[in-house]
């Protein structure tokens, strides 16, 4: 199908995901789990720069006052292109996105296609949510890039950032990290504006 913009439609999470959970994979309030040692702020961040080529498997647990999904995703990050997958626990695709160089391209559960050259403002068609799509890339190695304000833990990590997008304000809490190659990276967040919050639950870093 040739790549058309397209118009608002904001139940896209209910149409896509067909298993409504009664309890998220980690909707409740859980304790924080931090790396064994700590680290130095700024080399930290600096190796997490160096870190251009990754994959991730993991959980995301979406909350709002009227339902919760969950759906596995499956990330490749590479500074050329950008993939996201979103399945079902039965291994069906749901939605994939495509970043790169032209633009943001999104193809759903019924194979119809989506492009925009701005990312965010394809998925704010798509949801209705101004969603920070670019500098998640960032936020999900711990890195506070274009936050407005951010929190650093203790022992040298990330702990919490803020970024204020038209009227709405993204907050970004990091519940837990794992060392994977000698690097500190995340495991659990949860990036929330009222009244949605999105659990992340990483179960495999995989660098290249």
């Amino acid at each position: 199908m040739q790549m058309t913009q397209i118009s608002f439609f904001s139940k896209w999470l209910v149409r896509f995901t067909p298993i409504v959970l009664v309890l998220l994979l980690f909707g409740c309030e859980t304790t924080q789990h931090m790396p064994t040692h700590s680290v130095e702020y700024q080399d930290h961040q600096q190796k997490l720069s160096a870190l251009t080529h990754f994959r991730i498997t993991g959980k995301l647990g979406y909350i709002d006052p009227t339902q919760r999904q969950s759906l596995n995703f499956h990330w490749k990050q590479s500074p050329e292109k950008s993939e996201l997958r979103l399945s079902t626990f039965l291994g069906k695709t749901v939605l994939n996105l495509v970043i790169d160089d032209e633009g943001a391209k999104v193809t759903d559960i019924d194979g119809n296609r989506y492009f925009d050259k701005d990312a965010d403002l394809l998925f704010y068609q798509l949801t209705g949510m101004r969603l920070p799509i670019v500098y998640m890339q960032d936020w999900i190695k711990g890195q506070p890039t274009a936050a407005d304000n951010f929190q650093v833990a203790d022992n040298g990590t990330l702990l919490s950032l803020q970024q204020t997008r038209g009227e709405q304000i993204w907050l970004m809490d990091y519940k837990g990290y794992q060392e994977s190659e000698d690097v500190i990276l995340p495991n659990r967040m949860t990036l929330s504006r009222e009244p949605i919050k999105l659990n992340i639950a990483v179960s495999k870093w995989e660098i290249q």
